[in-house]
């Protein structure tokens, strides 16, 4: 007769226990003392967010080059934007980007696939009926073959992103796809094996070594206050410990963090088209004291690259007159 020997097994099991404890807390040690003091900053530009805002999109990206030294830059490529008619590419908006950030020095992370930053979240044609075919997978993969090849030898890009949050089910999108999203990720190394690929997950939904599996950059979003439509303004209790463990944890499974996404702009819960609010109260939604609270907040996680969300706002509330946000992000990017 076997003897369980109870005792033996609950010393064993926190044995395990402390061990598991002790290295957590030496990587998350280890991570703290040799974060980034000096990231590179940049940030996430959406020419479709400048259009819904009533821009000319190279207008507002002009704006930022010119008066902005930023070190990187995430692109967003739209599917429906580059290809409004099957197989009819237009590249002039992204052709000119890549050639002023190439200009200015810029690095330039190109995001492809279905889902890209910015609601509705996910940018299919119109001319594509049916998203469960295999031949809307077949013209996916043609579109990324097409972006990967014109752009992998242009010195202005620094990596891929293929897809953006393909794990969080938020927007107007499919069920997410974790065969499609590999089929994607070995698509676009197999076209390019010279540049790395990133993928991005929520900063507050989830646990981030969970997302680093086939990827080489991890870009993580950074948000402090959001809105829900069941309790309104809602702010993350979380602190900078949170994202350092988070980021020391996902650091074993990749080679590099970074923040994809800074808020820099609030989250508004209205249409900026149908609202009812004023200038001066869109303007208070986030404040320029509230931008330097966030990129404080951010630099103290340690990640090599900051990326800010919201740069098409600050011009927006420029051209209306309050440009506070825009000259503090001149003021933190120009002299940090």
């Amino acid at each position: 007769m076997i003897k369980i020997h109870f005792k033996k097994i609950i010393r064993y099991f926190f044995t395990v226990v402390i061990i598991i404890l002790t290295t957590v807390c030496a990587i998350v040690i280890f991570s703290f003392l040799n974060r980034e003091e000096n990231p590179k900053l940049g940030v996430s530009f959406s020419t479709y967010y400048s259009q819904y805002l009533g821009f000319d999109p190279l207008e507002v990206y002009d704006a930022v080059l010119n008066e902005m030294d930023i070190d990187v830059i995430r692109i967003p490529v739209y599917w429906s934007q580059i290809e409004p008619v099957d197989d009819q590419y237009d590249f002039s908006t992204l052709d000119y980007i890549m050639q002023k950030a190439q200009e200015e020095n810029i690095k330039v992370t190109l995001a492809i696939g279905i889902k890209v930053p910015r609601w509705p979240e996910c940018f299919v044609p119109s001319w594509i009926t049916d998203t469960g075919s295999d031949e809307y997978e077949l013209q996916l993969f043609s579109m990324i073959e097409t972006v990967v090849n014109r752009y992998k030898d242009n010195t202005a890009l620094s990596r891929w992103q293929v897809e953006n949050e393909p794990f969080f089910p938020f927007g107007e999108c499919a069920t997410p796809n974790p065969d499609l999203f590999k089929q994607e990720l070995d698509l676009v190394r197999k076209l390019d094996a010279f540049h790395e690929i990133q993928s991005t997950a929520s900063g507050e939904h989830a646990l981030w070594f969970l997302r680093t599996r086939n990827i080489d950059v991890l870009g993580v979003s950074l948000y402090r206050e959001v809105w829900n439509d069941q309790v309104g303004a809602m702010a993350f209790p979380y602190q900078p410990i949170i994202y350092i463990v988070q980021s020391a944890l996902a650091d074993i499974f990749t080679d590099k963090i970074v923040i994809s996404e800074l808020q820099m702009e609030p989250w508004l819960h209205d249409d900026i088209h149908l609202t009812r609010m004023s200038i001066i109260e869109l303007s208070n939604l986030f404040s320029a004291e509230d931008a330097l609270d966030n990129y404080y907040f951010a630099k103290k996680i340690g990640a090599s690259e900051i990326y800010f969300w919201g740069i098409e706002w600050w011009y927006f509330l420029k051209t209306n007159g309050f440009d506070g946000l825009w000259q503090q992000g001149i003021e933190i990017i120009n002299n940090r």
